[in-house]
């Protein structure tokens, strides 16, 4: 390489590091005055009752992660939503033609609304898939599907909770 190749791209690569100084990359999380809208947001989200033990999985495992285990702030914001469950065969043993592996599939739609206007302010919806086996053993099956009910709720409340966390962080 020329020395006149060397200096061409020098120039290319300090005027592309000059063009990268005007992103505004941040952490999510990350402390001070600019990133603070989701930490302070975030604990004031009151979630609906659930109607069943999948919803009630969700929920316990969505204010953790919004509250961090900690008592809530006051409840500025509500936040509605439904979930669906939907189990699917995917494997069937050899021999006997019988279901042995399932497939969950998991959605929650959810609509975060002000507290005191009850005005729609952000709604989204995400969806998760978790599997689990079937075996001979009654008491097996019954917790093999539970744990996995329990495995999609969580992941379908850890989505839940970086969706809110990425709208707050953009305002």
């Amino acid at each position: 390489m020329s020395w006149h190749e060397r200096r061409f791209l020098g120039a290319v690569l300090i005027i592309a590091l000059i063009g990268l100084t005007g992103c505004q990359l941040r952490p999510l999380y990350a402390g001070g005055a600019v990133a603070s809208a989701p930490q302070a947001s975030l604990p004031a989200i009151d979630v609906e009752p659930p109607q069943g033990r999948t919803e009630q999985v969700y929920r316990n495992a969505l204010l953790f992660g919004l509250r961090g285990g900690g008592d809530g702030a006051p409840a500025r914001y509500a936040m509605v939503y439904r979930m669906t469950v939907r189990s699917q065969e995917i494997a069937v043993e050899r021999g006997t033609g019988t279901p042995n592996a399932y497939q969950l599939t998991g959605g929650i739609s959810f609509l975060l609304k002000d507290a005191t206007s009850g005005e729609s302010i952000f709604g989204a919806s995400v969806t998760a898939v978790d599997t689990y086996t079937r075996s001979s053993q009654l008491y097996a099956n019954i917790r093999a599907e539970r744990d996995a009910e329990d495995r999609l709720a969580t992941t379908l409340a850890e989505l839940t909770q970086a969706r809110l966390a990425a709208y707050f962080a953009t305002l």
